[in-house]
């Protein structure tokens, strides 16, 4: 008995969805690697099949490939790749088979565990490889002053935690710029704060003890600022919250800009004299004090 059809399993709730990581994946990589069809072909080829006197895949077996899941000219859904070739495509792009059926958010099952023991990001990771990689091919990781050891004692500092605090301080004061003007919009929607804002200026207030003829003309330029703004009567109580909440939001933009300028500055002193700290516990100065 041969089971059921090709369209039958692709179809299934759990094939689907590993089809569908398949092409996103593998696409992706060779977007990122800046790979052809013709390109993967040849990297498959000369690495499996270099010694055959006629290649094993052509372009289009790699087009097969990225559209597994999707129906050819005929209707006919493409099959996922046999096994084998599975294994050879997630070999020549340098990733484990389980990133390219969505099995692992990141490219390798080592770089993945490490992501959730630690909770740092895959990108992080392998630039750590990077750094340390070469002394670990060739066994070079036992010195003081080699970079593994040098990151591993910077990792184990028990100044570090508070140099994250103060560099987490840095980015909720970047943070707290954008909450002023997110509040008004979160309140007015909006389309309604940029009319507001757009116009805002070209409303005129009357004196204090303005003469009639005064507060007519004033009437008369704020009414024709409503009909610029494309301001209804019904919506002209709700513009001119917005526009007074707007006014309000840049003077306590500027008085509160003035208090992150110092807060800012105080953290990144503190960001740097933690760091400082770091360094003399790892290299105490010897010469210099």
């Amino acid at each position: 008995m041969s089971g059921p059809k090709a369209e039958v399993l692709q179809s299934n709730k759990v094939v689907e969805p590993r089809l569908e990581a398949w092409r996103n994946n593998l696409l992706g990589l060779m977007k990122k690697q800046g790979l052809t069809q013709n390109d993967l072909k040849d990297l498959i080829n000369d690495r499996f099949y270099g010694e055959s006197e006629k290649p094993r895949f052509t372009q289009k077996n790699v087009s097969t490939w990225v559209n597994a899941g999707l129906p050819d000219r005929k209707g006919h859904v493409r099959p996922f790749p046999k096994f084998e070739i599975m294994l050879q495509i997630a070999a020549v792009l340098e990733v484990d088979l389980g990133y390219l059926i969505g099995d692992i958010e990141c490219k390798t099952y080592k770089a993945q565990d490490a992501h959730e023991y630690t909770g740092i990001e895959e990108s992080a990771l392998e630039e750590v490889r990077k750094i340390t990689h070469f002394e670990r091919r060739y066994h070079l990781g036992e010195s003081r002053g080699s970079n593994s050891a040098m990151i591993s004692e910077i990792l184990k500092s028990p100044i570090l935690p508070e140099l994250l605090d103060e560099m987490a301080c840095l980015i909720r004061l970047n943070d707290k710029r954008d909450d002023i003007t997110e509040a008004v919009v979160a309140e007015y929607g909006e389309e309604l704060v940029n009319r507001a804002f757009r116009f805002r200026d070209d409303f005129v207030a009357p004196g204090p003890d303005a003469p009639e003829e005064e507060l007519h003309e004033v009437e008369a330029i704020n009414e024709a600022v409503f009909e610029s703004a494309g301001v209804s009567p019904v919506e002209r109580p709700r513009f001119m919250e917005a526009v007074k909440a707007i006014n309000k939001a840049i003077d306590d933009c500027y008085d509160e800009e003035n208090r992150l300028v110092r807060d800012e500055s105080a953290s990144r002193y503190m960001v740097q004299k933690r760091f400082g700290e770091i360094v003399e516990l790892i290299a105490p100065s010897r010469f210099t004090k």
